[in-house]
């Protein structure tokens, strides 16, 4: 059996109890704490402790997420944003992490007056982070189970009449706005995000039975999709 000592010296038996993965753990404390200088000691019975580890911070961990994961530069902006609310908001030991610890973390975004689905996006950033903790054994992904989601924001959405649509097809505009003009229209017609429209090719328009249809990559999902059959205003 492993033991897991966490200790600043000298120190105290706090408890002694088994962790998710069946290891016992004795947590001592100490009159003169200093989390930089807590280290994990492990060791077989009968034995020195043979190895040690500096406790890493929930911070750190998620630097080394984002060092060791494939993620996208636009998706990293999120988490060192993220990042920074969390600095603000209070750095933990990854091994001193509680539900009620990231609950408050929760609320306090709620409280700096983000958008809800900014609090949720940045809570899926640490649910990812502190997931792959958990694959090394550096978390105990129960607290995270037990933690009250951020609601989903229910959004209003607007939208254009046929009516409206044909009107600023017809309406006369700068010429240095036309590009700007001809790709909403697209976008409306064909129901294609902005970032697929401004991404789109010739070689992206496909005939079948004499009729043109576009293959498409989608840039958010990273996904192939197809439109068959383009309209009339789409092909103008």
């Amino acid at each position: 059996m492993k033991v897991i000592i966490k200790t600043n010296f000298p120190f105290d038996v706090q408890n002694i109890g088994f962790s998710s993965h069946g290891e016992l753990v004795i947590n001592l404390s100490s009159d003169n704490e200093n989390p930089k200088n807590s280290y994990v000691y492990e060791a077989e019975f009968g034995e020195s402790c043979a190895t040690t580890r500096p406790l890493v911070t929930l911070l750190e961990q998620i630097s080394n997420y984002i060092t060791k994961a494939n993620i996208k530069e636009k998706t990293k902006s999120s988490y060192h944003l993220m990042m920074k609310h969390l600095e603000n908001y209070g750095d933990c030991n990854l091994e001193d992490i509680t539900t009620e610890y990231i609950q408050n973390f929760i609320t306090y975004l709620e409280k700096q007056g983000l958008q809800r689905g900014t609090v949720r996006l940045y809570f899926q950033k640490l649910a990812c982070v502190l997931n792959d903790a958990y694959k090394n054994e550096l978390f105990d992904e129960r607290i995270l189970r037990r933690v009250k989601r951020p609601k989903r924001e229910q959004s209003k959405k607007s939208f254009l009449t046929e009516r409206e649509l044909k009107r600023l097809f017809s309406t006369a505009m700068p010429e240095k706005y036309d590009n700007m003009k001809n790709m909403f229209l697209f976008s409306c017609s064909t129901g294609l995000r902005f970032s697929d429209v401004a991404n789109l090719q010739w070689k992206n328009v496909k005939t079948h039975n004499k009729h043109l249809f576009l293959e498409y990559h989608q840039q958010k999902t990273n996904t192939n999709d197809f439109i068959y059959t383009l309209s009339s205003i789409s092909l103008q």
